[in-house]
């Protein structure tokens, strides 16, 4: 899903082309059926761009991603603590699982592992 700011969602900074890299989280997201939303940016560090994009939602969490790493964040952490951090080198799997784990944050429900 892209750039409608009008519903709830997830969203999603990138900081380079890199959606095809994380495609993986996405699916995950979808999975549990919540919106996101992405938005592209041309430079940042990826933990505070995710905790930026946590503020800016509506269902408080966020994401950011470059080519390395993604982060999932939470509104009420502290900006240096985000809840998720993966690395491009870790498998479909966990990829899929950190997806489906922040969509559950939004609903509140138990993580899966």
């Amino acid at each position: 899903m892209n750039s409608n700011q009008s519903i709830p969602a997830i969203i999603i900074t990138t900081l380079s082309d890199c959606s095809t890299v994380w495609q993986e989280v996405l699916l995950g997201i979808e999975e549990e059926g919540i919106p996101f939303v992405i938005q592209c940016q041309a430079t940042g560090e990826v933990i505070t761009c995710a905790w930026q994009a946590a503020r800016q939602s509506p269902l408080l969490v966020g994401i950011a991603c470059d080519r390395e790493t993604l982060v999932v964040h939470y509104k009420n952490l502290p900006t240096s603590a985000p809840l998720f951090t993966l690395t491009y080198q870790q498998d479909s799997h966990a990829q899929r699982s950190i997806g489906n784990n922040a969509a559950r944050l939004v609903k509140g429900i138990p993580f899966r592992e």
